[in-house]
């Protein structure tokens, strides 16, 4: 499989819990989705860039290993 494709990946805590939200659409390259996690981080969000091939790149501070 190539990661050619990328998505923003979305951590919410419920409670005691973090949620991850995988349903985001692939785009065709890192740069893209790159842009997209910054907009919704500047929004608040919590946000990391998953490539094709499963590997996630943390975007926001404070995330779980």
């Amino acid at each position: 499989m190539t990661s050619d494709m990328w998505r923003v990946i979305f951590y919410e805590r419920v409670g005691g819990r973090l949620h991850t939200d995988r349903t985001g659409p692939w785009l065709p390259s890192k740069q893209m989705a790159q842009n997209w996690a910054n907009w919704f981080g500047a929004l608040g969000y919590h946000v990391a860039l998953q490539n094709q091939g499963g590997e996630l790149h943390r975007i926001s501070l404070g995330l779980p290993n």
